[in-house]
């Protein structure tokens, strides 16, 4: 009725959010679709450049993303922050939106300002459906944050076992440091997961790098009173001394 009697189909709040953005945002197919009709602006952002496909990707809302995807959405804009729709599906854990995402050709290694990648994001919060994805799409594996961190390295950082052993099996560098020279041994060793030092172990991780400051696997396992783990290195031939 509000179109039909000639409403500002584009009228946004203060804060930016046009009608299309919050009917997204609140997951109103039919009403999505009514205002694309009636040629709403698909990529009118908010303040924060948050697009309607985002905020869509972030609730979950896969009818919707795929209209927009139909109706030619910018699939690769991102917020202020540097995400894309992609990134935040990932964050989520919405896979089958980020497969739709994908064979639409989204940017699969689009970074935020953090310089974390989408692989990086779903190590982070141990998404494992939407890493295997990601790697069956080809993502980087081995791409790196602005502090020498690779996706191997995070998900060390946050014990999640399974994701390092698929990392591992997709040839992940397993001696990749970050900027400090940590590798993901040295970090599981900070951390005292002893399952995923032993996984490192086995898929022959340098067990004597060092960090910048001289630091060994074995002295960190020593300094942490990790006592399974330093046996662990012992028995693999970690420099005593």
């Amino acid at each position: 009725m509000l179109i039909n009697n000639k409403a500002d189909i584009n009228k946004c709040t203060d804060t930016g959010e046009s009608a299309l953005f919050i009917a997204c945002q609140e997951g109103h197919t039919e009403i999505v679709q009514m205002l694309i009709n009636y040629r709403a602006d698909i990529d009118k952002c908010t303040d924060t450049r948050s697009s309607p496909l985002f905020i869509a990707c972030q609730k979950g809302h896969t009818e919707i993303v795929q209209m927009l995807i139909n109706n030619k959405a910018d699939i690769n804009k991102c917020n202020d922050t540097g995400e894309s729709a992609l990134f935040i599906a990932c964050q989520e854990g919405h896979s089958e939106i980020l497969n739709m995402l994908l064979n639409n050709k989204a940017d699969i290694n689009k970074c935020n300002d953090e310089d974390l990648s989408p692989l990086h994001i779903a190590c982070q919060t141990g998404q494992t459906e939407i890493i295997q994805m990601l790697i069956n799409y080809k993502a980087e594996i081995n791409r790196c944050t602005y502090t020498g961190e690779s996706p191997l390295f995070i998900a060390c950082q946050k014990g999640q076992t399974e994701i390092v052993q698929m990392l591992i099996n997709n040839k992940a560098d397993i001696n990749k440091c970050n900027d400090t020279g940590a590798s993901p041994l040295i970090n599981s060793c900070v951390k005292g997961y002893t399952e995923i030092v032993q996984m490192l172990i086995n898929n022959k991780a340098d067990i004597n790098k060092c960090t910048d400051t001289g630091e060994s696997a074995l002295f960190i396992a020593c300094q942490k009173g990790h006592t399974e783990i330093v046996q662990m290195l012992i028995n693999n031939k970690a420099d005593i001394n």
